[in-house]
């Protein structure tokens, strides 16, 4: 059985093949050591918190919160990535050379809130957004009423970028069963690293 990408490829034209394509890493997501980073950057640009900066060598890099945004600026990290942040923090932050901003809300309610933004940036032009470091799971052992409702937001959060968007969304090496909430999208699957870069690089 061919993997997803191959599948939504096969027998189209040439020119499909050339979609648009984004990486977006997940807050915690550890490369495989085995998997070359600039490899994955040959299959398109990747977005993610300035926590996936590190092991990901994220390209576009997103800081939600005004305190670590004014840290990060004051090491120039602006320099070394797309570095962006709300526009009322831009503001905030005197508008330093190299910043970009994005429209936001208060997201406190989110948990991880800077995978979310992630993932609405990232898919904002692309046609196929590859997911990883994702959970699309609930942990029914959760009991925590605070931690609960916020990761059920979460949740919601992303199940709307993804319901509303017109590209391809692909978990990739997903392993985990997936939350009913998630099971009816038609743009949402899973697939494998091999599969993709076999197919894109």
């Amino acid at each position: 059985m061919v993997g997803y990408v191959q599948a939504i490829l096969i027998g189209k034209p040439l020119w499909v093949t050339n979609m648009k394509c984004s990486w977006v890493y997940a807050i915690g997501y550890q490369p495989d050591p085995t998997v070359s980073i600039e490899s994955m950057k040959e299959v398109g640009s990747s977005w993610g918190s300035w926590q996936t900066w590190r092991a990901c060598s994220t390209d576009n890099v997103i800081c939600d919160e005004l305190g670590k945004s004014r840290e990060l600026i004051n090491r120039a990290f602006q320099a070394v990535c797309n570095f962006y942040v709300p526009r009322n923090n831009y503001q905030k932050l005197s508008r330093p050379v190299g910043l970009k901003f994005y429209e936001s809300e208060n997201n406190e309610d989110i948990q991880d809130i800077d995978d979310i933004i992630s993932c609405h940036l990232g898919s904002a032009n692309s046609d196929i957004v590859l997911l990883c470091g994702f959970d699309f799971s609930i942990d029914p052992n959760i009991t925590d009423k605070m931690e609960l409702h916020r990761l059920k937001n979460r949740h919601g959060a992303i199940r709307s970028v993804i319901a509303n968007s017109s590209a391809q969304w692909v978990a990739i090496d997903y392993d985990k069963e997936i939350d009913e909430n998630y099971q009816n999208l038609p743009n949402f699957t899973c697939d494998t690293m091999e599969s993709v870069l076999n197919l894109l690089v």
